[in-house]
């Protein structure tokens, strides 16, 4: 099996892993400090410089985050400059579907050393999986600095597979983006935003994730303040000054104590994104009908049961929702609300509400072909349908090894062709239109079920935090 692939960025050589070769941190850009991703060159180093063989059988450089700050022994490399991505590709000499992936992580950790949808690399698909910048190093709104910087890596990645697909076997007429939680709302966000490259993306699977992130630059500008504050700090400019590691030491002691998965993400800036974004969204699927999938767990904060209900009500949720807390409290609990209300309604505000607002506004305003999951796997918890399907197939419980094959099967199909059917149990996964049907999945079951009857408010802020 050929091992040896020619790109833009330098020709690398891979290895086999399962029947698949794998190619790790091959780079696809250049990052400097709170700027929008350069394209990288490999010619600059020397005209014969992008014949020369490459090995690329290591990690490349991960995204700046708190663990690159820990002495540890695991030789994986920490830095801003880690825009590189690594594909897993069944032949490179095929015609496979493409899938990138973008990992979430709250927009403050993750990185392509630690893959969230394993599950794709034991499939007939090219799995694609890119760096990009987080916390103030790719979502910081810094004096001086570009907006959407983390953004602007993953735009650069999707232009590189395009243009290099042909070389490691992947169907660039079959396009397709994943991501869970943060990756997940970098989806929707890219998919909203005025950048003309995703009008290639056929396909889009979203989990626990859409575009409750996409914020103003009044709360982004807010936020990077209220770093420099803590940190004493007096202007955001500085922190061009700072090494990598003191960078991420300011931002480390700002977001300690804190439940800071909001505090990041991308930002009207009237540039990548416009005001009017739900608009560009809309038209985005009127002129290329991508097909979409978003998920939801039923209990997605679960893992909040351990607090006392007046640690969540003072701190977790101004964390959460910023000014937004009181209005979403007044229209999603009752006056006499119990803890596990409470956090049932964090993970609908967060998470199940968004998805289903997305999907609302797409088929009430286009004929998008739009399918719903909701998750009852792993209790329903935040990523427990991508652990289910990470979990190998002999290490569940009997009863739902053939749920999890049947879950995949469907999943692959959409990927393939854009229809989840599967033929061994007859089940095609309902569209979701004016019958409000999503597909349920337990551990052991799949079964289509009407969300018709659950309130949907259409008159909260789509930016879930805000300052």
């Amino acid at each position: 099996m050929k091992k040896i692939i020619k790109t833009t960025t330098g020709t690398f050589h891979g290895i086999t892993d399962h029947q698949h070769i794998d190619f790790l941190g091959i780079p696809f850009g250049y990052g400097r400090r709170f700027k929008r991703a350069e394209e990288f060159s490999i010619t600059k180093f020397g005209k014969q410089e992008i014949n020369k063989l490459q090995y690329a059988v290591h990690n490349g450089t991960q995204p700046m985050q708190d663990e690159a700050l820990e002495q540890n022994e695991d030789k994986v490399n920490f830095g801003e400059n880690c825009l590189n991505l690594d594909i897993c590709t069944p032949d490179v000499e095929g015609h496979y579907p493409i899938v990138i992936e973008f990992y979430g992580g709250g927009f403050t950790t993750g990185g392509n050393f630690q893959k969230q949808m394993s599950w794709l690399d034991h499939q007939e698909v090219v799995h694609v999986v890119p760096n990009y910048r987080l916390g103030l190093f790719g979502w910081g709104k810094v004096d001086g600095g570009d907006t959407n910087v983390g953004l602007s890596d993953q735009l650069m990645a999707i232009q590189w597979v395009i243009d290099n697909a042909s070389s490691f076997g992947g169907d660039v007429e079959n396009l397709n983006l994943i991501g869970l939680s943060a990756g997940a709302k970098s989806i929707a966000t890219l998919m909203s935003s005025n950048a003309k490259v995703l009008d290639r993306v056929k396909k889009v699977i979203m989990f626990s994730g859409g575009v409750q992130t996409i914020r103003d630059l009044k709360t982004a500008k807010k936020v990077v303040d209220n770093i420099c504050r803590v940190n004493k700090i007096k202007s955001s400019k500085d922190l061009f000054n700072l090494t990598d590691d003191g960078l991420q030491l300011v931002q480390q002691a700002a977001l300690k104590g804190h439940f800071a998965t909001n505090w990041f993400g991308p930002v009207i800036d009237d540039d990548l994104i416009s005001t009017d974004w739900q608009e560009k969204l809309i038209q985005r699927v009127k002129r290329t009908n991508f097909k979409t999938i978003i998920s939801a767990g039923s209990n997605e904060l679960k893992f909040f049961e351990d607090m006392d209900l007046k640690q969540i009500e003072n701190d977790v949720l101004p964390d959460l929702f910023g000014h937004n807390t009181e209005q979403l409290k007044q229209e999603l609990l009752n006056d006499n609300y119990s803890k596990n209300d409470l956090i049932e309604m964090l993970g609908t505000a967060m998470y199940a509400l968004p998805a289903r607002r997305m999907a609302e506004l797409l088929i009430q305003n286009s004929d998008a072909e739009i399918y719903c999951n909701y998750a009852k796997v792993d209790e329903g918890k935040h990523g427990g349908i991508v652990r289910y399907l990470n979990t190998p197939n002999a290490d569940l419980k009997i009863d739902y090894r053939k749920n999890q094959l049947y879950m995949i099967h469907l999943l692959r199909e959409f990927i393939n062709n854009g229809k989840p059917y599967d033929e061994t149990i007859k089940f095609e996964w309902p569209i979701y239109d004016d019958d409000r049907l999503v597909l349920e999945l337990d551990p052991d079951d799949l079964k289509s079920v009407s969300v018709i009857s659950r309130r949907c408010p259409d008159d909260l802020p789509w930016q879930s935090y805000k300052l």
